[in-house]
């Protein structure tokens, strides 16, 4: 259970308050008492010196005092009974890391073991290079799938599997097991450390990306083909390292916090083409670039008007132009235009494909449509009126080298730079009860308790010192 208060401040009158009470209780006109003599009066002080009775009267009004106090600090009492429950176990690369002990993908086991136990109705959802889900099932149930779980070598899709848990198990509380947060969740356990780590997040040919995620510099090597190569690599940042080999094999020589983004490799290979029809100058583009014939077929090249949805990825030229026209806007979101600038220049205009599918790539300042893409191609102008625009074999280059390359090793920077701790997130209580109008009542009860055993006299208390002392003088 936890305990909190909406206005905490009030509490700090408490001690004033009390004191104030106590203050004017003592203040006021003491009762008259009649005796017999003065002896009398004397004896039974020095007994009262002796046994002090409890002054109840006072003891309840500091009670009422110190209870209404507590209902206007507007107290709340929070429980948290077991109930349904969505887990989403976070098993991404930067979960091997072994600054918190054993790693931090077993310290996140042990923190969804405990609340796994604990409900009667849960999912486990395994976030990694694919999401798992198991259940709904009763949570202890499920504790051999999460013994089960092992880091990917990769990131993982937090927001993805958080939805797929909700869907399995609606109106249930998600909690997010990671070292990293996720506002799409309803609380969070965060396992992150605060070990350094110094990782390959890039490598191609000719060209290493080092990433640091240590609280200062690193200086060591990387060997490269089996040369090494001193690097030093910023706080928090990233270093590039130009190597002397097309084909890099890299390695970072000493351990740290991650083992997986240690090593990374880079190889080119002949991409398979197919050309149908005439275009000398993309031969020899083709030509340059390494490209070969052969089956089956990476990419195609075709000279004609696209018929419908191709079924491989095809760049169509144009037969035939129907005008010119200068490029006054181009989509700039496909990977392939990446540095081919074709604004300003001016095409010429093909015929309209056929099929629902082409979108608009290149259109003029009137909106007519110069150039057409599609998830599954890419439709032109006629190839000899584009062989002499800087453009063109940039735009070649992008669609055939990247089929071509092959890339190993983690390379995800966001897992490299190690995320770092954070407050958890805890999960909305399962009830919530708030105390201040029970407090309020129980004030007002004590004061009716005063209000009934003293001011209306139903109170009788045991008989004074004088009064045992024996009947006055003269009765």
């Amino acid at each position: 259970m936890q305990l909190a208060f909406g206005l905490p401040w009030v509490l700090l009158a408490l001690p004033p308050v009390l004191g104030l009470v106590w203050w004017w209780y003592r203040r006021r006109r003491p009762p008259e008492r009649k005796i017999a003599g003065l002896w009398l009066w004397q004896k039974a002080q020095r007994k009262g010196r002796a046994r002090r009775r409890v002054d109840w009267r006072l003891l309840l009004l500091l009670l009422a005092a110190a209870l209404g106090l507590l209902a206007l600090s507007n107290p709340r009492a929070s429980l948290d009974l077991p109930g349904a429950l969505v887990v989403v176990l976070d098993t991404s690369a930067s979960m091997a890391a072994t600054d918190v002990a054993p790693s931090r993908l077993e310290q996140a086991k042990e923190q969804a073991r405990g609340r796994l136990e604990r409900s009667p109705n849960a999912v486990l959802v395994v976030a990694g290079r694919q999401n798992q889900v198991f259940g709904p099932a009763i949570g202890r149930t499920l504790l051999d799938e999460l013994d089960a779980a092992f880091v990917s070598p990769s990131g993982a899709d937090l927001e993805g599997a958080i939805a797929q848990g909700r869907r399995r198990l609606p109106n249930a509380p998600v909690l997010l097991v990671s070292d990293t947060p996720s506002p799409a969740a309803d609380g969070h356990v965060n396992v992150a450390g605060n070990g350094q780590n110094v990782g390959v997040t890039a490598v191609s040919s000719g060209f290493v990306g080092l990433a640091n995620s240590g609280p200062g510099p690193w200086r060591g090597t990387v060997t490269v083909n089996g040369r090494n190569f001193p690097a030093e690599v910023p706080s928090g940042g990233y270093r590039g390292l130009e190597v002397p080999f097309a084909n890099p094999n890299v390695r970072i020589q000493g351990g740290d916090a991650l083992s997986l983004d240690n090593t990374g490799q880079f190889s080119r290979r002949p991409v398979r083409v197919s050309v149908n029809g005439s275009a000398p100058a993309l031969e020899r583009l083709l030509g340059l670039l390494g490209t070969v014939r052969g089956a089956p077929t990476e990419l195609a090249f075709e000279i004609g008007v696209p018929g419908g949805d191709p079924g491989r990825f095809t760049v169509y030229f144009a037969p035939r132009a129907e005008g010119q026209a200068v490029v006054f806007d181009a989509e700039r979101t496909l990977p392939y235009l990446r540095g081919a600038e074709l604004v300003g220049y001016r095409l010429s205009v093909p015929p309209r494909p056929s099929g629902p599918n082409w979108r608009p790539l290149a259109v003029d300042e009137s909106a007519r449509v110069l150039a057409w893409y599609h998830p599954n191609g890419l439709y032109l102008p006629p190839a000899q009126t584009l062989q002499d625009l800087p453009a063109f074999p940039v735009l070649v280059f992008n669609l055939v080298a990247p089929r071509g390359e092959t890339r190993s090793g983690l390379l995800t920077p966001a897992e490299t730079l190690l995320p770092r701790p954070a407050p958890d997130v805890p999960l909305p209580p399962t009830l919530t009860v708030w105390l201040a109008p029970w407090l309020a009542l129980l004030a007002v009860a004590v004061l009716g308790l005063e209000l009934l055993f003293f001011q209306r006299g139903l109170w009788r208390p045991a008989s004074s010192d004088a009064a045992r002392a024996g009947p006055p003088v003269g009765a």
